[in-house]
């Protein structure tokens, strides 16, 4: 396929009306306790998808979610935008889309496809975070589709950990990628599955290290916290600093950069 060749969309933007709905939602509570949110009855389809689903998926972008949450998810892209300029991106697991337009603007990526296996999450995306040459696609990470070899970067944040199959997750990015394509992935350092329901498995360094080597060259890690007060963060100030054997268990999360063979 041709670089520029452009791909249909899988799922199109919901109706004109959805806009003026995520900007009312915008506007209201989100993140309080269930017991002061609206009842069901009382939001619309967007507002209350919004609510049902605020622990697992958010728009960093919006004031509606806890800031330190909101900065954590956000430092990730900010850090791939300074290695995407004019070159064709996968962010897989795009949740809402914030990051794919975040790649695209900041990052000035060539061009940023966005994969998600939620239908719904893709739909608002569609909405709130279709800018430039962008593109969002309803989809498992284990079956993309895409080409082999059509892109240069993959962006996929906090996915691992929660597919069946890790192997086969990083069998595909290696799919995808064109030869010397850069992968930039994330995992939580050793969250507890007892704390985390979403998650199927836990890594430290060595546990993603290994499968990642299945298929790539690690080039670069990276520990980075939130800098907020949960065990997790390991009292550590909010930030992307270089892994090393003396700071790799303070990690909230490992960043690696890794290079496809």
């Amino acid at each position: 396929m041709d670089k520029n060749q452009k791909m249909a969309p899988a799922f199109k933007p919901g109706p004109r009306a959805l806009v003026r709905r995520i900007s009312r939602a915008c506007r209201r509570i989100f993140f309080a306790p269930p017991s002061s949110a609206a009842p069901a009855a009382a939001l619309d389809p967007v507002e209350h998808w919004l609510q049902a689903n605020r622990l697992e998926r958010m728009d960093a972008t919006l004031e509606l979610f806890e800031a330190t949450r909101r900065e954590f998810h956000l430092d990730r892209y900010r850090f791939a935008a300074t290695r995407v300029r004019a070159q064709e991106v996968l962010d897989c697991a795009c949740g809402t889309g914030y990051g794919v337009r975040l790649l695209c603007e900041t990052g000035q990526a060539a061009r940023v496809i966005g994969v998600d296996v939620d239908v719904k999450a893709i739909e608002y995306a569609w909405t709130a975070h279709n800018v430039g040459p962008t593109l969002f696609i309803a989809a498992p990470g284990d079956h993309l589709p895409l080409i082999d070899q059509s892109v240069d970067v993959i962006t996929s944040f906090e996915t691992i950990e929660h597919v069946a199959d890790d192997t086969a997750l990083v069998q595909e990015f290696h799919r995808v990628l064109r030869p010397g394509g850069k992968l930039i992935v994330s995992t939580p350092n050793q969250w507890p599955l007892a704390d985390t329901p979403f998650h199927v498995r836990e890594y430290d360094r060595a546990s993603f290290l290994q499968v990642l080597e299945t298929h790539f060259d690690c080039l670069e890690w990276y520990n980075q916290n939130s800098g907020s007060p949960t065990p997790l963060n390991h009292d550590q100030p909010r930030g992307i600093v270089a892994t090393t054997p003396a700071n790799q268990e303070l990690a909230e999360c490992f960043i690696a950069v890794c290079q496809r063979r």
